[in-house]
């Protein structure tokens, strides 16, 4: 009998050998992953990008440049090193230590009004006058015209320090001599509503020439006053009733004494506006208000008015005369009398002598 055994024992045993070898391969796996280094397993793994051509054409279309994204492996590469040596770095510049700036310096300014030793008040005059024309060639006085002169400040004032102002003022030396060759050569300084009088033919001195005086500046009492006085004179002080008792213009005590002095006490609105840029309810009130307050105050009639700096039209002219006005003053150089509430004035500036005064009365 043949023994058929032996064959199958061999299977086993290339099995059994088998076995043995993948226990031996896991053990061995294991054992070098359990002694691995602990950080190795947080170092980033390398990516190798394929070289990719930039221009790729799709569908035969143009081609189109396609922007590769950089890799880990690109941002973990140091950048190329040049062949030449690099210089050393420079070493920090040393700023020196910036001291701090000093504290700016205030310098006060005058406040207007207060006086300066040994130098005349500023110029107080609110709204740029209209521009005057030049005075023009024209026919002497005739009959039913009153020469009217229009006065500012009777004061001195440096000319290279106040230009304005100069050419506002007289100095009370010019204006006594002024009042002196009036009075010689016979003329009557006379009132606004006289002078009105003088123009409808009624009662008239011989030679009359009417005073204006604009805004009421404190010196109208102080110097034109006295000078007036002693030479018979008399005059209109057009007056800006919110000026009343502010520094450099006349207060209520002051007007009541030019009014009992025989002066005529006229308006020029409430607040030296240019009457033509305001509305109509705010132009009627400056120019109502203005004449019932000072009439109120001073106990008279206030018959005459002055536009603020010349400025008047014929809306306005209708306003002076429905407040009860009899007659209203320009800055207008001519000889047209016709319309009352718009009379000219002559301006005498600053530095007139006492030839070209004359000529300005005389109408030449």
């Amino acid at each position: 009998m043949i023994d058929d055994r032996r064959p199958g024992s061999s299977w086993l045993l290339v099995l059994l050998v088998g076995l043995i070898a993948v226990l031996s391969i896991t053990l061995a796996l294991r054992w070098h992953t359990l002694v691995q280094p602990a950080g190795a397993a947080a170092l980033p793994t390398a990516v190798v990008r394929a070289a990719v051509p930039e221009n790729v054409a799709v569908n035969g279309q143009n081609p189109v440049r396609i922007a590769q994204p950089a890799s880990i492996a690109d941002a973990a590469s140091p950048p190329p090193t040049s062949a030449l040596p690099s210089a050393a770095p420079a070493p920090p510049a040393i700023t020196a230590p910036t001291e701090p700036a000093p504290p700016a310096t205030i310098t006060p300014v005058p406040l207007a009004g207060i006086a300066v030793p040994n130098q005349p008040p500023p110029t107080l005059f609110p709204t740029q006058p209209a521009p005057a024309p030049a005075p023009v060639a024209q026919p002497a006085n005739t009959a039913g015209s009153v020469p009217i002169l229009m006065y500012h400040y009777i004061r001195a004032v440096d000319a290279s320090a106040d230009p304005m102002g100069y050419n506002l003022s007289i100095t009370p030396g010019e204006f006594e001599q002024q009042m002196a060759w009036l009075q010689q050569q016979g003329y009557a300084g006379v009132t606004m509503a006289a002078a009105q009088a003088c123009l409808r033919g009624e009662a008239c001195p011989p030679h009359p020439v009417a005073l204006t005086f604009d805004d009421g500046y404190d010196d109208a009492f102080t110097a034109a006053l006295p000078i007036m006085q002693r030479y018979g004179m008399r005059g209109t002080f057009y007056i800006v009733n919110t000026f009343v008792g502010q520094p450099g213009y006349m207060g209520w005590e002051q007007l009541a004494a030019m009014r009992d002095a025989g002066m005529e006490i006229g308006a020029h609105s409430v607040s030296h506006l240019n009457l033509t840029t305001l509305d109509q309810a705010m132009a009627n009130d400056e120019v109502s208000r203005s004449k019932a307050e000072l009439g109120g105050r001073l106990g008279i009639n206030i018959t005459s008015f002055c536009y603020p700096a010349g400025f008047y039209d014929a809306n306005i002219e209708a306003l002076v005369q429905a407040a009860g006005y009899t007659n209203a003053t320009t800055t207008r150089w001519d000889n047209d009398y016709s319309d009352r509430f718009a009379l000219p004035r002559r301006r005498v500036a600053g530095g007139t002598s006492l030839d070209g005064f004359a000529a300005i009365v005389a109408g030449t």
